[in-house]
């Protein structure tokens, strides 16, 4: 790292490396405000500090805030672009653009390094062997997808475990069965685990499947006619009617795809639309001149911004989470950093990858098409926000009269508390402003009172005081709500009120008891009770059950991660080492409980018998995770 954030901004400018890398930008408190790369890092930084710069306004604003400069170098540009992209993913800065549903999609993962492979739903890619297609930005697609899959090649789907259900495969290679599941007899899966299909002809419909999912179709069908003829030829006719039924179903699925190329090219179709600081960005996936999937995200953050460059922006962020990479990227114009984005995608795709802008043709107008799919989407999405603010605006208004507040209740803070038998107890606040959810403000607490002590009520009383401590203790919680909410009736607002006594602050403040969903209030003796068709009651149930879920998720993670520790000390031969090295590789519980026993032998120090028990001891159960702090 060529700086500190101690070091004071001349001086580090005066010092900057003349190489390629990434920079951040700090403001005054250390937050990181914005994160760029460049090719020399030396000029690009001075750039913005120069008079005759000619920064928009937005960028003046941003580096007005700049107290403090840091470089990473790196080896090359496209490495540059790389540890970008990373940084901002893990700092966010305001002044970045920000995908508003930035969040992990599923890839559909095949474990072709597997005897008998399994169709297995993940959320990161990793170097395992396996092939994965993806992200899925529509999740019933890519559901519709595996019951296509499992329908037409029979694969099996991996273990799905979960609070509500459990379903898939839990077959280990090797290990044999009496009589087949039900996939087997409703069509949906060869059945291996009971040698109903040999190795080489489950690893041939795996292949098949492969094929169906990078859309290779006329390789597939010509492939399987093939086999269908020899196999009557050799008067197997159950295995060539299986194949004729298989034909037939990818035949169905072809056809409700439209040709929207010419030529049988691989390429995605990328265009946008934006207005004030919201842009929606269309992506269009053809396969072999079939038009695959349409994928829809939408960006903040884009005021003042030049088009080439919120479209370069967003190729970083789509092309990093990738699971294949087309020979041909389709845009309504060039975008910057244009060379440097594609010697990063042939490195990625290990072969070339051409982004270009068609001024005519087929290939132009599949990008105009996306450009108004684009548009339309983005109208949908203000639409939408706008309804949202407004309904959200006239819920806090009538909560106002509903409540007799003396202001209206702009910033709304719920308090809730999850404990299981006064073990793993925690509570959680979340925020609402205008209405709506602030998750940048949510916060979660852990419950230090004692087991005898832990009633809900006392509970609530900790966690409240915590909060309103935090408020007199720093800035970053300095601003207090305008409704206090607590899930619960009269017992848990007392508790709310004596928390506010004993700090010194007086909010206003309700509470909501779930039963009958009566509204209790200070200092008086019966609840209000909202009609069931208003608003007001409507937007405190949302903040009420958000809060509820905010604490369950802080709740279950905690369990999970004690549940993890003591499944695994059960098992023989796991010490602290070994389980050390299993939660590294795996990183949650989760993803362990998902794995094969061949899969858990892969991890250094762990041999296959204790792969074996370990798969056996956590074949049920769920996982979870969190976010936001702790305060």
């Amino acid at each position: 790292m060529a700086a500190t954030a101690a070091r004071p901004l001349e001086e580090t400018l005066r010092t900057l490396p003349a190489q390629p890398g990434a920079y951040l930008m700090k403001d005054a408190a250390g937050a990181v405000i914005y994160v760029g790369k460049a090719a020399n890092l030396r000029s690009r930084v001075r750039s913005y500090f120069q008079e005759a710069s000619g920064l928009d306004a937005r960028k003046r604003g941003m580096v007005e805030r700049v107290a403090h400069v840091e470089t990473i170098v790196a080896a090359s540009e496209t490495e540059a672009l790389v540890l970008e992209y990373n940084l901002i993913k893990r700092y966010r800065p305001r002044y970045n653009l920000r995908l508003r549903d930035d969040k992990k999609y599923p890839y559909i993962k095949i474990t072709v390094q597997e005897a008998f492979s399994r169709l297995v739903v993940v959320r990161d890619m990793e170097h395992d062997g396996a092939r994965y297609f993806g992200p899925y930005a529509n999740t019933r697609s890519m559901w519709d997808t595996i019951r296509l899959l499992r329908r037409i090649f029979g694969m099996r789907q991996a273990l799905v475990a979960s609070a509500k259900k459990r379903a898939g495969c839990n077959w280990q290679p090797g290990k044999s069965r009496p009589r087949a599941c039900l996939d087997y007899y409703i069509g949906q899966c060869l059945a291996p685990c009971v040698g109903a299909v040999s190795q080489e002809q489950y690893r041939a419909a795996v292949d098949q499947a492969i094929l169906f999912l990078e859309g290779r179709y006329e390789v597939m069908l010509d492939e399987m006619r093939r086999r269908m003829a020899a196999h009557a030829q050799a008067l197997q006719f159950e295995a060539a009617s299986r194949l004729r039924d298989q034909v037939a179903a990818v035949e169905r699925a072809m056809a409700e795809q439209r040709i929207i190329l010419t030529s049988p090219v691989d390429a995605d179709a990328i265009a946008h639309a934006m207005r004030e600081d919201v842009a929606s960005v269309a992506v269009f996936e053809v396969r072999r001149g079939r038009l695959m999937a349409e994928t829809y995200r939408i960006l903040e953050g884009v005021s003042g911004l030049p088009e080439a460059e919120v479209l370069g922006e967003f190729l970083k962020r789509h092309y990093a989470r990738a699971a294949s990479i087309p020979k041909q990227v389709l845009l309504p114009h060039p975008v910057e950093e244009q060379a440097v984005l594609e010697r990063w995608l042939c490195e990625r795709r290990g072969g070339k990858v051409l982004i270009m802008a068609p001024r005519r043709g087929d290939r132009r107008e599949l990008v105009e098409l996306a450009a108004a799919n684009a548009a339309q989407r983005l109208k949908e999405a203000l639409e939408q926000v706008g309804a949202e603010e407004k309904r959200g605006q006239e819920a806090v208004t009538e909560l106002r009269q509903a409540l007799g507040l003396a202001d209206r209740p702009d910033r709304i803070e719920a308090f809730d508390i999850s404990t299981l038998r006064g073990r793993e107890s925690v509570g959680s606040m979340v925020v609402f402003e205008g209405g709506q959810p602030k998750k940048a403000d949510y916060r979660r607490f852990r419950i230090r009172l004692t087991t005898a002590d832990s009633d809900d009520v006392a509970m609530m009383g900790e966690v409240l005081q915590r909060r309103l401590r935090a408020a007199a203790a720093s800035s970053k919680f300095a601003k207090l709500p305008d409704l206090l909410l607590v899930d619960g009736g009269k017992p848990q607002l007392n508790a709310a009120l004596q928390a506010m006594e004993q700090i010194g602050v007086t909010l206003p403040a309700a509470g909501l008891a779930k039963e009958h969903e009566f509204v209790y209030l200070p200092n008086r003796p019966d609840p209000v009770i909202l009609p069931a068709n208003s608003k007001a009651l409507h937007l405190l149930q949302r903040v009420r059950d958000e809060a509820h879920r905010f604490a369950q998720a802080y709740h279950h993670a905690l369990r999970e991660r004690r549940t993890r520790e003591s499944a695994l000390d059960e098992v023989p031969g796991i010490g602290a080492a070994r389980k050390r090295r299993l939660l590294a590789h795996f990183g949650s519980l989760a993803k362990l409980r998902a794995a094969s026993a061949r899969e858990i032998a892969r991890v250094p120090g762990v041999p296959p018998q204790v792969a074996e028990a370990v798969a056996d001891r956590l074949r049920s159960g769920d996982g979870g995770q969190t976010t936001a702090s702790e305060i």
